[in-house]
């Protein structure tokens, strides 16, 4: 079985991406996804253009920050503050699909500006899977053609999305679901059912030093639980004595 295990968040804040470099370091992580619209983006280059970062797909947000659009171009998405709507209420709101195509594009383009090679797209707090923005994010990742993580694992289907995905994503190695005990239960879990697929992963590590996220996040201590258990020599040893190899999307073909 080969296994992806994306860290979410890059370009969140320094102590999120440092934490993301040494866990690709370790070699466990193998992928990760920026969020052009955060204080860390600035930060996040660097750390690319010094091949800190081997690969990087974009982590479309709209339920964090402010836009990248003009904010009269995506008025759907904001509030009277011009900040994108929080999870809940974007959620189940009617939402103009162009303004979110519209937001989109603009922060793949902010992302190429900056000189990332893009590689996969993903969305922070799953927005692109839910009803109001997934005909748009699906329709985004056929026009260019990337990978994507799958859309089918909150809100089923995906029968019009045409680009290749893992062929299973699980999202519960995340807060109380952070252990080794269940990171190896849930891929002993996908190596029985799917023993020749790529089965995709997230995570949210971050160094030690974290009081860059108190403004911007209430998960905090546990990504630092996260870093220490992905670059442990016990995690790695397991996977080879498994057989479980670790891919990036650079070599989902």
């Amino acid at each position: 079985m080969k296994f992806i295990l994306n860290a979410d968040d890059f370009g969140l804040s320094e102590s999120v991406n440092n934490g993301i470099v040494e866990c690709f370091k370790s070699g466990v992580v193998t992928s990760t996804t920026i969020m052009m619209n955060q204080a860390g983006v600035a930060h996040a280059v660097q750390l690319y253009q010094q091949g800190l970062i081997p690969e990087v797909g974009l982590h479309f947000t709209v339920t964090a920050g402010k836009p990248l659009s003009p904010p009269c171009n995506v008025a759907s998405l904001i509030d009277e503050n011009g900040y994108f709507l929080d999870r809940q209420t974007l959620m189940t709101k009617e939402v103009s699909e162009e303004e979110v195509y519209l937001e989109l594009n603009t922060q793949y383009q902010a992302a190429i500006n900056a000189g990332l090679t893009i590689n996969h797209i993903d969305s922070h707090h799953f927005a692109g899977v839910y009803p109001p923005l997934k005909k748009a994010f699906i329709r985004f990742a056929n026009d260019i053609n990337l990978p994507v993580r799958r859309v089918d694992n909150i809100v089923s289907g995906q029968e019009s999305l045409f680009v290749t995905t893992p062929d299973a994503f699980d999202a519960r190695f995340f807060d109380t679901g952070v252990s080794f005990e269940q990171l190896k239960s849930i891929l002993l879990e996908y190596k029985t059912k799917l023993p020749n697929g790529i089965i995709e992963l997230m995570c949210h590590p971050s160094s030690e030093h974290t009081s860059d996220l108190t403004e911007l996040t209430s998960y905090r201590d546990m990504r630092v639980v996260e870093k220490n258990l992905l670059t442990s020599a016990e995690l790695i040893d397991w996977l080879e004595e498994e057989g479980i190899e670790c891919i990036g999307f650079n070599q989902l073909v």
